[in-house]
């Protein structure tokens, strides 16, 4: 869809504009409200916040650029919000505190810190799709199920230390992929993975 009909149909409240963005971006603000609120189901609900957003300021965007600034920039503060009213920014803030920094504003464009992370997470979550089948499984049920190698092992019926090195293995292979692609470094959060794995 053009970028001047898009706009168009979007503030005139057209609701196959609005089904074509979030298609667009609903999956990688998922995967950036995770990265933050380290809840998959909370993430998912303040995605949907921020579309509810977007779709009363419908009429206010010059370009798909501030659509997209707007979506993710939102989202964080969705996500800020939601570790605050849980008394748990004190935790998180001293990973995320230069997402502070930034403001939306209707001049949006160009470059912008949090797109471009954005972008090498969503990238991030790609690779570990293309991981070898137990290897991907064992990583899901670690990073994003949050689950103890004791109990991925249990669960698997495997021991502990395959769980050890198959999540290791995961991390070289997704390392490996992306130097590949010159996208490393990964702005923390493959330094974050690896101190996961060591904490478990």
């Amino acid at each position: 869809m053009q970028e001047d009909i898009l706009l168009q149909k979007l503030a005139a409240g057209e609701q196959s504009a609005f089904q074509f963005i979030f298609n667009q971006h609903y999956r990688a603000l998922c995967y950036f409200a995770f990265t933050i609120v380290d809840n998959e189901q909370e993430a998912e609900d303040l995605v949907q916040e921020t579309f509810s957003k977007l779709w009363d300021k419908r009429g206010d965007f010059k370009s798909a650029t501030n659509i997209k600034a707007f979506l993710f920039i939102a989202t964080k503060n969705a996500c800020l919000n939601f570790l605050k009213s849980r008394e748990r920014l004190s935790v998180k803030e001293k990973d995320f505190s230069y997402l502070q920094e930034v403001q939306v504003t209707d001049e949006m464009s160009g470059f912008d810190p949090v797109l471009t992370e954005t972008e090498i997470i969503q990238q991030l979550y790609e690779e570990i799709e293309q991981l070898p089948t137990q290897c991907r499984r064992i990583f899901k049920m670690s990073y994003l199920e949050g689950r103890k190698n004791e109990d991925i092992a249990n669960t698997l019926e495997i021991s502990y230390n395959t769980v050890r090195a198959q999540k290791l293995r995961a991390l070289k292979l997704i390392r490996n992929s992306l130097i590949k692609k010159n996208i490393l470094p990964l702005l923390g959060v493959y330094i974050t993975l690896i101190k996961h794995y060591y904490n478990y």
